[in-house]
Order: structure tokens, then sequence, then C-alpha cells
């Protein structure tokens, strides 16, 4: 009894993470699509370069549906003992989202060193750096401030930080839950801040928002290395 009480749990476990994984794999392929929308009613750009950056998008997409594959099968356990270089993929993710909010002349500003690493995996950084971006990107006034470093406690901190309308105390915590989102405005599913938390919690680290100096709302991740 115990053996087959043990082999549902397993298996009922496994379908969660099949269906968490394909959930959030149609959450970041949603901000590639709205990418590849704007670079094709981007009037400035020659076919050529059109072009290139459909196919940066396609190569990103393509990387996306690996990495929650590999994750349906393996958990979140199976991804860690990996190493990234930050700058790049955040600076790749800044072109993106200037493509998808070109209307709104977003500030932008990064404060990484060119040698800090996340102490993880490759799909991993994209889905926190992807999901917390493309929020300040859609939510804020006109600013956007990403930094990252290590910290005087040895942990890999990240913070990212807008000057939108922020989160109240009282949803801080709520909003991290599958499902539930703060503005209610705007087109989602309320799935890429529980996303985050997962992959920080995995890490055993840290999500915590906090009030940006900026007047908006500041997401800060801590990992320990």
């Amino acid at each position: 009894t115990q053996a087959l009480n043990q082999m549902l749990q397993q298996s009922s476990a496994q379908q969660q993470r099949y269906q968490n994984a394909m959930n959030d794999l149609a959450h970041s392929l949603k901000t590639r699509l709205a990418a590849v929308h704007a670079i094709t009613d981007d009037a400035s750009l020659s076919k050529q370069s059109a072009s290139e950056k459909i196919m940066e998008q396609v190569s990103q997409m393509d990387q996306l549906v690996k990495y929650q594959l590999k994750r349906a099968m393996l958990g979140r356990q199976g991804l860690k003992q990996e190493q990234t270089v930050i700058a790049p993929l955040v600076d790749q993710l800044a072109q993106m989202l200037f493509k998808i909010y070109r209307e709104k002349q977003v500030q932008f500003s990064a404060n990484i060193s060119p040698s800090l690493m996340f102490p993880g995996n490759k799909g991993d950084l994209m889905e926190l750096c992807g999901n917390l971006m493309e929020n300040a990107f859609r939510l804020c006034i006109s600013q956007v401030h990403v930094s990252a470093k290590i910290n005087s406690q040895g942990e890999f901190e990240l913070i990212i930080e807008d000057d939108g309308p922020g989160v109240e105390e009282s949803l801080r915590q709520k909003i991290i839950q599958r499902g539930v989102r703060a503005d209610t405005q705007s087109p989602g599913q309320g799935i890429g801040l529980a996303v985050c938390d997962e992959i920080v919690h995995s890490y055993g680290g840290s999500l915590k928002i906090e009030e940006s100096r900026l007047e908006g709302a500041l997401f800060r991740i801590r990992i320990p290395v």
C-alpha cells in the first residue's frame, strides 16, 4: 500500500510539473511573439535587419521550449549546477522590450559588471529577468533600472525597479501565487511572479517586493553563491 501511494504521489507530482511547465512556456512565448509582431510592424527596419531580429526571437523561443521540457522531466533540482553571465542576457531582453513598448520611450539603465555570473541555469535567468523586466516595462511611467552584484553577505543579488504605481504592501505576498494579479486592467494570467518565486526558492534564495527609489516597485532577488 505504501509503495502504491508513493507511486501515485510521484505520478501526481510529475503531472503537476508538466502542467506548470506548459503554462510557463506559453507565458514566456507570449512575450517573444509580441516582439516578433513589433518587429514586423516597425517600418524603420530594413528587410534584412527585421529578418535577423525575428530569427533572434525564434532562437530564444527554441531555447525556452528546450528549457521547459527539461524542467518538466527533471524538476528544478536538475537544472541548478551551472553559471551564466548576466549582462548580455539583460541587454538582449531590454532590446526586445524596447520593440514591444517603443511607444513608451522607456529610459532603461543597467548597473551590472560584464564578468558577473548568475549562479544557475541560463533558462532560469532568462525566466527571472524576462518576467520581471517585462512587468517593469509594462507598468513603468518612463524609467526601468536593473542592477546585480555579489552583496556583503556573499549572495548574488539582482534588483529590478521601475517608476510605476508600485505594489501595495497588502498585496506583496499574494501576487507571487499562481493566478493572482495586482494589475487587473491589462491582460495576463498571473503566472510570471509565481515562476520567479519558484525558481528563486529552488536555489535556496529569496524574492522580496519593496518600494523603489524611483517610487515604483522594486524586486530584490538574493541567491546563495
